[in-house]
């Protein structure tokens, strides 16, 4: 599945360092004996998650390097001694947006009383969040395909293997209920996740032009009538 947004998107909250800009060369002690490099005075994570806000606001083209390290409060050596190239770091971000995404998946469906409930709250939770989306900037992953495929294919690896990931977990829900008797649709649950996923992606590119949550939570209702219809 592509990049769903579950949680994923929220801004970075305060700055990625946490003290001084970190030095990563030997330091000397007062005896001349060179010691250790310091370490990282900053969190990684943290910093993904403000490049994936940048990345998301602007683009992967139009995200320059000075906008990285406005945002992330890192000078322009520590991002590449930290994470290589611009494009590395687009490439950790992703990862990390899509490891958050999956992570927050889980935690939904496993919170459910019912694995069907569980996919029934994930798609209503979409449709709200697309929504209330910042200035309609849609899905970090549905914009990187735009941009960067199908040129740039360690992206396009990192897209696929996300959708993979997230396409395997819809489908063991849906695979749940059907054995509890839960879902009783007689269409294979791979087939029923991709569909998800597709309904998914359209409501977040519909909310880049519309606020309104009840146009999206109706589309939401409609697929999850047909996710449940028997085949004919």
């Amino acid at each position: 599945m592509s990049n769903v947004h579950v949680g994923a998107d929220s801004p970075a909250t305060g700055p990625a360092h946490t003290g001084a800009e970190p030095r990563r060369s030997a330091h000397r002690s007062a005896g001349g004996r060179v010691l250790p490099g310091r370490p990282r005075e900053f969190d990684p994570d943290v910093v993904l998650d403000t490049a994936v806000e940048a990345f998301l606001e602007w683009g992967y083209h139009a995200t320059s390097l000075t906008r990285l390290t406005t945002a992330t409060g890192l000078h322009r050596g520590s991002l590449y001694a930290a994470f290589g190239d611009k494009h590395a770091l687009f490439l950790a971000a992703l990862g990390r947006h899509a490891d958050r995404s999956l992570a927050a998946l889980d935690v939904m469906i496993t919170a459910a009383p019912t694995p069907l409930e569980g996919v029934r709250r994930f798609v209503r939770a979409q449709a709200t969040r697309a929504a209330g989306q910042r200035a309609g900037r849609g899905c970090l992953v549905a914009n990187t395909t735009l941009e960067l495929l199908p040129e740039d294919q360690q992206v396009a690896r990192v897209i696929e293997a996300y959708q993979r990931r997230m396409a395997a977990r819809v489908a063991e829900t849906l695979d749940e209920a059907k054995a509890t008797g839960e879902l009783t649709s007689t269409r294979p649950s791979t087939g029923l996740a991709r569909y998800v996923f597709v309904v998914v992606e359209g409501m977040w590119q519909l909310g880049r032009t519309t606020s309104d949550a009840d146009t999206l939570l109706d589309v939401a209702e409609v697929a999850l009538a047909t996710l449940t219809t028997e085949k004919s």
